[in-house]
């Protein structure tokens, strides 16, 4: 296995990184001092995109197709009404919205605002023919930093953090865009659950450079009070690995 330099941890800032695993030619490294487990060095986020582009995951996508529509819709409108009392009245933004399906769940539950921000142009033409009473953005989170889109009450960001480049970035862009008191919500797969193998290249989730990163409860913890972030609950997620948690914006 090729050694990465360590580097500061993203999560703590600590310095105790050391080499993890390697996996598909993508070193990892994990923090002794808080567990947080991270592709180094990272790809860039022009690789990123490229590997995305070829992926067959979101094939055939157009302004009038999407591949599952109906039962994303569906799956859309339910995630949105289990987080209703957070969304109800709020401008409320899908960060990594895809083809708009929770968005529209946002503004069927009475959000003030529904607003989805993707980088997948397809995606976005496909939310905008959709769910035309809905406001969608594309690009990245670096293209809409400085105030552009505005603060909002609730964000919502399903596997997204585990893919970006830039976690701290990402962080800066969240910590921005929300107002005191806000309330995210983050689902990323949870590298401490049951379901994890023990040896955790033979996991199917753990596929650089699709995620590039992986998280416990504390490490996400961790991340989120750097930036100013309480939790306020994690949500099971029954038969799966996934780490589903909710967080209040400081005032």
């Amino acid at each position: 296995m090729s050694i990465p330099v360590p580097t500061p941890c993203p999560v703590c800032n600590g310095s105790a990184t050391h080499p993890f695993v390697e996996k598909n030619g993508y070193a990892f490294l994990k923090c002794a001092g808080c567990g947080y487990i991270f592709c180094h060095p990272r790809p860039s986020q022009a690789e990123l995109g490229a590997h995305y582009a070829k992926s067959d995951g979101d094939e055939g996508i157009s302004r009038d197709f999407y591949p599952k529509a109906a039962s994303r819709k569906r799956r859309g409108f339910a995630n949105a009404l289990k987080l209703l009392p957070h969304i109800w009245g709020q401008r409320a933004l899908d960060l990594g919205c895809g083809g708009g399906f929770v968005v529209g769940g946002f503004k069927a539950l009475g959000a003030r605002e529904a607003v989805g921000l993707d980088i997948n142009p397809n995606a976005i033409e496909y939310a905008r023919q959709h769910f035309a009473k809905c406001d969608f953005h594309l690009g990245t989170f670096d293209d809409f930093s400085g105030g552009k889109l505005g603060r909002f009450g609730f964000v919502y960001s399903s596997e997204v953090i585990e893919h970006v480049e830039d976690v701290e970035a990402y962080m800066r862009f969240l910590a921005e865009i929300t107002e005191p008191g806000a309330k995210v919500f983050i689902t990323t797969p949870d590298i401490n659950a049951a379901e994890v193998p023990d040896d955790v290249i033979a996991w199917d989730v753990f596929s650089p450079p699709v995620h590039i990163q992986f998280f416990t409860e504390v490490t996400l913890a961790h991340l989120f009070a750097r930036f100013g972030f309480t939790p306020i609950k994690r949500i099971p997620d029954r038969g799966g690995a996934g780490l589903k948690m909710l967080f209040r914006k400081s005032v």
